[in-house]
Order: structure tokens, then C-alpha cells, then sequence
């Protein structure tokens, strides 16, 4: 808790405690969620990788005796998937990175803003 001095006009002094605006991440362990945003960062990224993926593998034709059909459509996108989680853990594009720094970038802001009631 911090105590604020106040001097009004007319010289009379008084102090105030002003209790630090709570963010939602409040009592989580740090460890954790700094855990918990690394693993939102790489799965966003991983995300973004088999979003990239998706044109690279429509436009591979599959062989006539490797079969096709409905299930080969799901199982190429669970290997895409597959391929882009595996490319973002080993490093993928740097994005995670990127995307950590402005989810800490947001929890920040969100703890150093004043709360909803003292907003204009």
C-alpha cells in the first residue's frame, strides 16, 4: 500500500492511501504465467505456420495410389498442423517472441492502468 501526501491551497495537509489497481493475473504464480505466455505465444505462432502451410500443401497433388478421398483431406490437415507445432518449438519464425513481448506488453498496461470507477 503507498500513503499520498496531499497539501491543499490553503496549507492544511492530509494523507491518503492509494491501494495499486489489481490485474487479473494478480496471485498467479509469475513462473506460471510466464509459462502460460510462452505456451500462447508458441501456439500462436503455430497457428500462423499452418495457416502458411495450407497453400504449399493444396497445392501438392497426392499420387493416384496413395489413395484420396474425405480422409486424406483430414489427415493432411492434421499433418500440416502437426508440421507447423513442431516448426514453431524449434524456433519457427521468431514470432512467439514477438507476440510474448506484446502479451507482456498488454499485461503491463492493464496493471499500471487505474481502475474502471476512477476512469474518466
Amino acid at each position: 500500500m503507498n500513503v499520498v501526501n496531499f497539501e491543499s491551497g490553503n496549507g492544511s495537509r492530509a494523507a491518503t492511501s492509494v491501494v495499486a489497481p489489481q490485474s487479473r493475473f494478480s496471485g498467479i504464480d509469475s513462473g506460471l504465467s510466464a509459462r502460460r505466455l510462452d505456451a500462447a505465444a508458441k501456439d500462436f505462432e503455430a497457428v500462423f505456420i499452418a495457416q502458411m502451410l495450407g497453400p504449399l500443401f493444396a497445392s501438392v497433388e497426392t499420387p493416384a495410389i496413395a489413395g484420396g478421398g474425405e480422409s486424406e483431406g483430414f489427415f493432411k490437415s492434421l499433418l500440416q498442423e502437426s508440421y507447423a507445432k513442431a516448426f514453431a518449438e524449434r524456433g519457427g519464425f521468431g514470432l512467439a517472441a514477438h507476440v510474448k513481448g506484446a502479451l507482456l506488453d498488454i499485461q503491463a498496461r492493464a496493471a499500471a492502468a487505474p481502475p474502471a470507477e476512477n476512469r474518466p
